[in-house]
């Protein structure tokens, strides 16, 4: 039997800086327009109609907001082309021109093209079974969740949160399952496998017309100080988020609260549900920011950052034809929730105006309400602060 090395993550980091991104997505049969620093596509790992997958060559990463996928050249390479790690690895590697025989064996041309399978491809009867197929899914697991009462999911919101129970024990937003299964796909693995399971909070995800579009996880361990589990990848070691969707949540919205005149909007479960009890309004949420402001227009640019003149602030400027979360028709005011203890409040505070510029556009007005700096509105409710 042959022992080699392990790979150490500086040969890894060497591949991924070493490959150009933009040439490998493009070469994937991704179709590319320049904006700005970026470049801009129909996302590859889910059916969309309008682009808002992104290539930051500079960042050495690509990211969709629709789906939320994020992926760097290695990661990319195995996604597009179902890869395991290493051969993904060996590949990247041969074209960068970066030894890695003593870990891997030697890099070799493919003697066969591995072929991509791109989503945005699929024809408009293809786009609409794997969207249906993902909500089925969804709608699978929170069909056969629980009442929250006297559950995990209860003391979690409850008592390591500090939500009122008023506000979500009998709304029918959120139900609990005492054996969630949480699948990863390790490195070198072909197949995902089952990596934890137990409890989760799960809550609905709806259009704005009432249907069904996902259902947000979120894995709980209350032997945690927060109550929600921590999980590290088995094969590399690195956190992983333990908060997941299953459908198509984009422009859907947790409804935390029911319609009102002026609501309060924010990026997660715990930041909303507190702005609501801060500010006595009602609130509707979305599992990621950029979901909640919605998608900037692609030609238009951001300021450049105050603190690092390399970088770019996102733009302000919003794409109307990619809204994001839809509000409900009642509010005409719309109250965006910042956390103070961001690690970057300039990034947080162009794309909380974005929003306030959508909401303009829409004819709502639209207002930004930040946590006290180095907070979140939950350790405000806490007594953290």
């Amino acid at each position: 039997m042959t022992h080699r090395t392990p790979i150490p993550q500086s040969a890894i980091d060497d591949v991924n800086a070493r490959t150009d991104l933009v040439e490998l997505v493009d070469n994937s049969g991704v179709k590319l327009v320049k904006s700005g620093r970026e470049w801009m596509g129909l996302c590859p790992f889910h059916s969309e109609r309008t682009p808002s997958f992104t290539v930051r060559p500079e960042k050495g990463f690509a990211h969709c907001f629709g789906c939320g996928a994020h992926e760097k050249p290695i990661g990319y390479q195995m996604r597009v082309y179902g890869q395991t790690f290493i051969e993904a690895l060996k590949d990247l590697a041969w074209k960068a021109g970066v030894d890695l025989t003593e870990y891997v064996g030697r890099a070799e041309k493919p003697a066969h093209k591995p072929k991509p399978k791109i989503a945005s491809r699929a024809d408009e009867k293809d786009r609409v079974s794997e969207t249906e197929k993902r909500r089925k899914r969804g709608h699978k697991l929170w069909q056969r969740g629980l009442p929250v009462i006297d559950t995990e999911a209860e003391e979690y919101l409850a008592n390591y949160r500090g939500i009122d129970r008023d506000l979500f024990l009998h709304s029918g937003v959120h139900r609990f399952v005492p054996d969630y299964e949480f699948w990863y796909r390790a490195r070198d693995a072909k197949k995902s496998e089952v990596i934890w399971t137990g409890p989760a909070l799960l809550s609905v995800m709806q259009y704005i017309d009432d249907r069904f579009a996902a259902c947000h996880v979120t894995c709980i361990d209350l032997n945690e100080e927060k109550g929600r589990l921590k999980l590290s990848a088995p094969d590399s070691g690195r956190e992983l988020n333990t908060k997941r969707v299953m459908g198509d949540p984009s422009k859907a919205a947790i409804r935390l609260g029911k319609p009102a005149f002026k609501m309060v909007g924010g990026e997660g479960l715990e930041t909303t549900y507190s702005g609501m009890m801060v500010s006595g309004l009602s609130g509707w949420c979305s599992y990621s920011l950029d979901n909640l402001v919605g998608a900037g227009l692609m030609d238009a640019k951001g300021e450049y950052h105050p603190l690092d003149g390399r970088k770019k602030l996102p733009t302000v400027v919003p794409d109307m034809a990619r809204p994001g979360m839809i509000w409900p028709r009642e509010c005409h005011e719309r109250i965006f929730l910042g956390d103070g203890d961001t690690k970057d409040i300039h990034m947080l505070k162009a794309k909380l105006e974005r929003g306030c510029r959508r909401a303009a556009v829409e004819g709502r007005i639209g207002r930004i309400a930040m946590s006290r700096p180095g907070t979140d509105f939950n350790s405000m409710i806490l007594g953290a602060a």
